[in-house]
């Protein structure tokens, strides 16, 4: 007969220690993570979505202010804000906070994406930790954390969201799986599977199955244009389909895209050499299909200022005017003078904003309309963003967010 075995002191010192690695290894990982600095106050339930404006108001009296230092994004009937490290959800109508997410640590960026509110924290490894938020609730969707550059440049098509820093550009899906990475790799366990090394990424822009990228490779003067598939068979290895020399954008690495489609790309191409600004429309082979002098501000185009997509046409704020492109064909259908910042759409006008009023052009002839007065407590200069949310308007200079309705 076998004898049974016996536990001896020894034993049982061994397992209690195993208890206690285990049990401090809990602690340390807990103590180290996310978790533990993150606060989170979420909605009930999905605020309604209001009926939107047809038309801009005769007369705009303010409702309430907030302070976001991130430009404010809409999604339905919430206004979500960026500050320091809270994002908070704010009903439009009433200026209500119905939900906030705080981290210990600063935003890197903010930007909406297929209905959610994707946040950019920094790490240890830079701005990779990301969450995505329902807009109407605060609730955590999807979250995942991977190496980026200390400051990171967000861009979307309303599917994918290009993630562009000096080194790298990533591409995220909606529920945030990385499906395409560019320039130094996050880890770099395969050499030889990124076509070129050492170019530092200058603008990037996702356009359904692809993603346009332009970058300034150490031995070439100009920018280079590269086209990419948005989701590769190896999201380690792109598939690049077009990557050109681009004389015609100058030397300067101040280019930025302002909008992409399937078969074109819109180039910002700053002041430099005694031209000014211009608009390039390059095809996908590179070539310059349409080429248009435009005034700039003096120091250019402002980087931080978002291009609003919405209603079927592109607007950019060009530091003194707002352009306003076809979002199908990238055609300029607008130039419009003298403003504070991109337009919104409200109903067939767009409206930009100027340093006392919202002016209203209809979309269709270019006619101006009505110029609103508004009240801007504060305001003595600088870009302006404006947004609709339901039958309120939003427009932000500097950290202030400040509320409009008819009245």
């Amino acid at each position: 007969m076998v004898r049974p075995e016996r536990r001896t002191p020894t034993d049982l010192a061994i397992a209690l220690l195993i208890v206690v690695v285990v049990a401090v290894g809990v602690v340390v990982v807990w103590y180290a993570s996310s978790a533990r600095r993150t606060t989170d106050v979420v909605a009930a339930q999905t605020a309604p979505v209001p009926e939107p404006l047809a038309a801009l108001p005769t007369t705009l009296r303010p409702t309430w202010t907030a302070h976001s230092t991130e430009p404010f994004q809409v999604v339905a009937g919430t206004v979500v804000t960026g500050d320091g490290g809270t994002v908070s959800g704010i009903d439009a109508t009433s200026g209500r906070s119905a939900w906030r997410y705080t981290r210990d640590e600063g935003l890197c960026g903010m930007i909406s994406n297929t209905s959610t509110i994707l946040a950019f924290y920094p790490d240890a490894r830079g701005c990779g930790e990301v969450t995505a938020l329902d807009p109407g609730t605060g609730q955590r969707r999807y979250a995942r954390s991977s190496r980026e550059d200390a400051k990171v440049t967000l861009t979307t098509d309303g599917s994918y969201v290009a993630v562009q820093s000096a080194s790298r550009v990533d591409v995220l899906r909606s529920d945030l799986v990385l499906t395409n990475e560019y320039g130094t790799p996050d880890v770099p366990v395969n050499p030889g599977t990124q076509p070129r090394s050492g170019c530092t990424q200058l603008s990037a822009m996702p356009a359904g199955t692809q993603v346009a990228v332009l970058e300034h490779c150490p031995t070439e003067i100009n920018p280079r244009l590269t086209l990419m598939a948005s989701v590769p068979k190896d999201s380690a290895t792109p598939e690049v389909s077009v990557s050109t020399v681009i004389p015609a954008l100058g030397t300067d690495d101040h280019v930025r895209i302002v909008g992409a489609v399937s078969n074109a790309v819109a180039v910002y191409v700053p002041p430099q050499n005694g031209r000014p600004a211009r608009l390039e429309v390059l095809g996908t082979d590179g070539t310059v299909l349409t080429s248009r002098d435009i005034a700039s501000g003096p120091s250019g185009a402002p980087a931080d200022v978002p291009i609003t997509d919405e209603g079927g046409v592109l607007s950019f704020y060009t530091g003194e005017d707002t352009l306003v492109l076809d979002a199908t064909t990238l055609a300029l259908r607008l130039i419009i003078p003298e403003t504070r910042g991109p337009g919104a759409v409200i109903g067939n006008q767009i409206v930009v904003p100027g340093a006392s009023t919202l002016t209203a052009y209809d979309l269709a002839s270019g006619r101006e309309g009505a110029a609103v007065p508004v009240s801007r407590p504060g305001y003595t200069a600088g870009p302006i963003i404006t947004d609709t949310a339901g039958q309120t308007v939003v427009c932000q200079w500097g950290d202030t967010v400040q509320a409009y309705r008819a009245g």
